[in-house]
């Protein structure tokens, strides 16, 4: 076996090993050093270096996972909304609305009942009162539709940016810890 002389980083000491020797702790000054055999020259380099750099890429790396994590969140919520959501005329999103939905079927009630009505002093009246009672059912259809549409649209909204706040509260952690820069 073939005993070489190495420098510990910690304090400079001289320390022997043999090419076996992976690890080795210097008796002087305690610094726990890994043994790197090239195949010009035999070092040591410290552990506790190693570790922390080890560790920095890791906070980094939980650095990336949640913005990673954010930014899918991001773009799923908005393939959701434009689905769900309509156009106005100038071409802008209009998201599902409980009250919009109420308030068409307060005016489809409303119409439907004034054809009922005005159909009464018709010479058919029950053309009109069929009419009538067609337009306040597809409303209620219509209505009960978009509310549901509208509860399920604020369930999701409420769902990501409960998720998204709390994704970017654990960012800001990460990167407070050891003053991780993005």
């Amino acid at each position: 076996m073939k005993i070489t002389k190495v420098c510990c980083q910690g304090c400079g000491a001289n320390l022997k090993v043999d090419e076996s020797i992976r690890y080795v702790t210097c008796n002087y000054c305690d610094a726990r050093l890994e043994v790197i055999h090239d195949e010009t020259v035999t070092h040591t380099r410290r552990l506790e270096k190693v570790e922390e750099e080890t560790s920095l890429l890791s906070k980094k790396m939980r650095v990336i996972e949640l913005q990673n994590s954010i930014e899918h969140a991001d773009r799923a919520w908005e393939k959701f909304r434009q689905s769900v959501s309509g156009r106005s005329e100038n071409g802008q999103l209009v998201e599902p609305n409980a009250g919009v939905a109420i308030a068409v079927g307060i005016v489809g009630f409303v119409l439907g009942s004034f054809v009922i009505v005005m159909s009464f002093g018709a010479s058919s009246p029950w053309v009109g009162v069929s009419l009538g009672i067609a337009l306040i059912v597809i409303t209620c259809f219509a209505v009960r539709h978009d509310y549901r549409k509208a509860e399920t649209f604020q369930l999701q909204k409420y769902r990501y940016e409960t998720a998204r706040k709390s994704l970017l509260q654990q960012l800001d952690q990460a990167m407070k810890a050891k003053s991780i820069t993005p």
